[in-house]
């Protein structure tokens, strides 16, 4: 049986909600990139809504073929409109991109004059996202997609956090700087009054996004504390953002490296070579995506 919420639990997602209200980016009732970002994240949307919404966004159509025709993908013949995209590289690659397209219009759109680099926090995003879909590749394919969506917005509930605290994001930062190894959930515990991913599971929830998505964003962090049903997208998403950060994609709320979580790891049978040969590739792959949309 679930347990009822406290009140605590219900005030701080009413608060959670009226921020993500007064950025704009509740994905149900807002225009533009928050609400496509809620469509292209559920797994259940089919080519034909993918298909219409891009039609009515002449300019991340663009995006999205500029993406879909660049070294990243390196096919052989031209692609000049979604429908072939969506036939040629398939649904779930055009899901990614786009909301790869939604993610920095969305991010820098709330968190202006923000303390800290935004553009990092995006590129650590999209290598998470990258690194988690070719961990899922190895051996459990079909989580693949939402892996990818999963890693891209795992920090999304940043945006919200420093609406609703931004002294206390700011005092992060600081401690940090000065103390970059320090264990980055714990001093959130310590410093905000409600937590990134608890920011961005509630945001995953207003969107009516399905449960996997919704609990592997609430656990990134410590994957093995989500229901076990979810938690090895948990996981994926958890050794992403190591892999992520060990190749340099750092900012200013996670400045350094985590250790890979062997718990993780040995849920999703993978090895330390697994997560090697995905390093190797890494920064290449991630290069080729940021100069694809760079283009774009």
């Amino acid at each position: 049986m679930t347990a009822s919420p406290t009140h605590d639990q219900e005030s701080a997602t009413a608060e959670i909600l009226k921020a993500a209200t007064a950025l704009g980016v509740l994905g149900g009732g807002a225009q533009g990139a928050p609400r496509i970002l809620a469509l292209l994240c559920n797994p259940a949307v089919n080519a034909a809504e993918v298909a219409a919404v891009m039609g009515r966004e002449p300019g991340l159509s663009l995006r999205v073929l500029r993406v879909a025709n660049s070294a990243y993908y390196g096919l052989t013949r031209s692609i000049s409109t979604i429908d072939r995209a969506l036939v040629l590289l398939g649904l779930d690659a055009v899901r990614g991109i786009a909301a790869a397209a939604c993610l920095d219009r969305t991010v820098k759109r709330a968190s202006e004059n923000a303390p800290l680099d935004m553009d990092a926090l995006v590129r650590h995003s999209l290598a998470t996202a990258v690194a988690a879909e070719a961990l899922a590749q190895i051996g459990h394919r079909p989580l693949a997609p939402e892996a990818f969506i999963a890693g891209l917005l795992h920090n999304l509930g940043v945006t919200v956090q420093l609406r609703l605290d931004p002294a206390g994001v700011s005092a992060m930062i600081d401690a940090l700087r000065a103390t970059p190894e320090q264990d980055m959930p714990a001093l959130e515990a310590r410093r905000v009054g409600v937590g990134h991913e608890q920011c961005v599971a509630v945001l995953f929830e207003a969107w009516q996004l399905p449960a996997m998505l919704v609990e592997a964003a609430r656990h990134h962090h410590d994957p093995m504390a989500a229901p076990q049903q979810h938690r090895e997208l948990a996981a994926l998403v958890n050794l992403g953002i190591h892999l992520s950060l060990a190749c340099g994609n750092t900012h200013a709320l996670e400045p350094a490296a985590t250790p890979r979580n062997h718990a993780a790891m040995t849920l999703l049978g993978l090895t330390d070579e697994d997560l090697d040969r995905v390093a190797a590739d890494l920064p290449e792959r991630l290069a080729k995506l940021q100069e694809a949309f760079a283009a774009a």
